[in-house]
């Protein structure tokens, strides 16, 4: 650093400084998506009706098959912090969605609408998976020894795969099962919100 000009010093130390600010300002982002995810595992976790519980519940509300089920929590309201699941049916090309209270088992909405090719496409190849979505939550369970929150089936390309969220902890997992096999193809912590 002796051959540096006093010009060429003092960039270095402004942008070490710049560096170090840049640093302490994202770190603060990084540990709050850390805090949502921990916030939503926990508040999944003590949420008194379970997600198959909630699939029940929905059933009496709307016909068809379960394409997906997840627990939705909602963070923006701070003095509630309430969590609730989200129950989608299909059929007779309609999806049907039932919102119901995680800590009470209240419908609190019912919505439907129209499928559109893709979605057709995707529930056309779930009715010819060999496993259950229910059987893919239990597998999605057991493999990770905790609480399943999500489970929908997806096409991922050109493969029939059930995406389950298993909460354990405060830690939130994506679990991954073939939907003709029941193997388990991933298990991970899940370091972002797909919301």
């Amino acid at each position: 650093m002796k051959n540096l000009s006093v010009l060429t010093k003092s960039m270095i130390v402004a942008l070490t400084i710049v560096g170090v600010g840049a640093t302490a300002i994202a770190a603060p982002v990084a540990n709050t998506k850390a805090a949502t995810n921990s916030s939503e595992a926990v508040s999944a976790m003590q949420s008194k009706i379970s997600l198959a519980q909630a699939i029940e519940i929905a059933k009496q509300n709307a016909k068809g098959d379960v394409v997906s089920a997840k627990f939705d929590y909602d963070n923006d309201k701070k003095s509630t912090r309430t969590g609730k699941y989200e129950v989608e049916f299909v059929s007779n090309g309609t999806a049907y969605e039932v919102k119901i209270d995680a800590n009470t088992g209240k419908v609190l909405k019912t919505e439907q609408e129209k499928l559109d090719k893709e979605d057709m496409a995707e529930y056309s190849a779930m009715k010819q998976a060999k496993v259950t979505l229910a059987s893919a939550m239990q597998k999605a369970a057991q493999s990770v020894n905790g609480k399943v929150i999500g489970a929908e089936f997806e096409l991922e390309k050109g493969q029939s795969v059930y995406d389950i969220e298993v909460v354990k902890g405060n830690q939130i997992y994506d679990v991954s099962i073939d939907a003709n096999t029941g193997k388990v193809l991933s298990s991970q912590v899940d370091v972002e919100d797909d919301d």
